[in-house]
């Protein structure tokens, strides 16, 4: 796909084609290697492999979600969620999923109104700061328009964290197993100081900051993930799995996806 983007648009075609074909399919064996190597006190954690039901919900409707203007959207991204988690399992347990579309629907507002009050403000405040400091001046278009980049570009960061940091937190406190339930409490805001400082970090160090900011960023999640254990978690039990290979794993590394859950 790589090479046909730069020799050949057909060739790029038919392995987007293939590769999108094949993702649903993808998913499910990703999910299946890391979930087979995984464990918890010795008890193995492991995914069902319901092929069908992965491409309804990673090729079906998201097609259909194009045709409704993104308005599918959120109910797509739910029901992909319910999916990678209600076919993972600890021992023999299967987890639940009992986070609501309209949770993943309201949250989605929110973020679009977030998003048409910060471009309003922007553009709205560096109108009247860009004609109070250059009222004549020749100079004004190119500063308003640096200005502008620099504020969109803000406002996209900050808006990319709060959706990750509000669904993250979403997906997981509504997730349990048993009677055990996660309890996701990450901030948005010190969410963006760590992502941003991470940012400019590995920038100043030429990326060899790079690893201090991924595991600062995967200490943060991790303690602000905890399990609300009401169940006697020694009652899980093992179960023989049968091997499965890295392909799928392999090929998600390749470009760049994120499965997990």
């Amino acid at each position: 796909y790589s090479v046909g983007t730069r020799y050949s648009p057909i060739a790029a075609m038919i392995f987007a084609l293939v590769f999108s074909i094949a993702m649903p399919w993808v998913v499910v064996r990703s999910r299946l290697f890391n979930n087979r190597n995984s464990a918890h006190r010795n008890v193995r954690f492991n995914f069902r492999p319901a092929y069908a039901e992965a491409y309804k919900v990673f090729a079906w409707y998201p097609i259909l979600s194009v045709f409704t203007l993104g308005v599918l959207t959120p109910y797509v991204y739910y029901r992909q969620k319910r999916f990678l988690m209600e076919n993972s399992s600890f021992g023999h347990s299967f987890f639940g999923f009992d986070a609501r579309a309209k949770d993943f629907y309201i949250l989605a507002l929110k973020t679009f109104g977030i998003a048409v009050l910060c471009f309003g403000g922007f553009m709205a405040g560096t109108t009247f700061f860009a004609f109070d400091m250059f009222p004549t001046d020749a100079a004004m278009p190119a500063f308003v328009s640096i200005v502008v980049v620099l504020l969109i570009l803000s406002g996209y960061f900050f808006l990319t964290v709060y959706s990750y940091v509000r669904s993250t937190n979403l997906i997981w406190n509504g997730t349990h197993i048993g009677k055990n339930r996660f309890i996701s409490t990450m901030r948005v805001r010190d969410m963006t100081w760590i992502i941003f400082s991470n940012l400019i970090a590995s920038i100043l160090s030429v990326g060899l900051l790079v690893p201090w900011a991924s595991v600062r960023l995967a200490r943060y999640r991790l303690e602000h993930l905890s399990v609300r254990a009401v169940d006697n978690l020694d009652r899980y039990r093992n179960t023989q799995r049968e091997k499965t290979n890295a392909v799928g794993e392999e090929i998600s590394d390749i470009f760049g996806v994120d499965f997990g859950i």
